[in-house]
């Protein structure tokens, strides 16, 4: 076997480690044992909420990676993170919406209502079911060029993901920590400087 296969599977099997962490709180919930839901409503954002977070700038990485080095091994885990990114991030939205308890009043609606930055999380999940329904070859053959229009709304979802994160953290921790990777993964995707650095690539510049 090449040794990309094996770094392409080794950074997949690196996706079912929220779902690994997560296997103990979940089986004692379903097993009824005390405090096991509220263990849920405190961990799902640390475990799930971050893991999406990472799994989606690995995604977000891909392409300016490619730029950078020229490597093409690595192409095909945009699709899987991407996909990875949708089901981890809605086992959040879901844990979150169905563990909290009397935090927040008015059922699952009034607790996602009532706090805007849980607003911008559920928008941002809500925004990757297309993209997650369309990540497929034959998706993306029935669609044709509407394919790619469709998925820019990744762009979309990443400024709403900078949202959520300001709103919940400020000016401060993981929101400035995104803002500092976003920089430099933007900037690689703007025509000029890609096309710019893909020729220095090229010409050992």
């Amino acid at each position: 076997i090449q040794a990309t296969t094996l770094a392409r599977w080794f950074f997949r099997a690196l996706l079912i480690t929220p779902f690994v962490l997560m296997g103990p709180e979940l089986i004692s919930a379903l097993m009824g044992r005390p405090n096991a839901v509220a263990n849920i409503s405190t961990s799902t954002a640390d475990v799930f909420g971050t893991s999406s977070l990472l799994i989606f700038v690995m995604m977000l990485t891909v392409t300016p990676l490619h730029t950078v080095t020229g490597w093409t091994w690595h192409i095909p885990l945009r699709r899987t993170y991407g996909v990875a990114m949708f089901v981890t991030a809605t086992a959040d939205l879901l844990l979150a919406a169905t563990t909290t308890g009397d935090t927040f009043s008015g059922g699952v609606l009034g607790r996602i209502g009532g706090h805007t930055f849980l607003v911008a999380g559920t928008l941002a999940v809500l925004l990757l079911f297309p993209l997650a329904l369309t990540s497929f070859r034959r998706s993306h053959r029935w669609l044709g060029g509407y394919w790619k229009r469709l998925h820019r709304l990744v762009f979309v979802i990443w400024a709403i993901i900078l949202i959520h994160l300001l709103f919940l953290f400020g000016f401060r921790g993981i929101f400035l920590d995104a803002l500092t990777l976003s920089v430099p993964l933007a900037l690689l995707r703007i025509p000029p400087v890609r096309r710019w650095w893909s020729s220095a690539r090229r010409n050992h510049r």
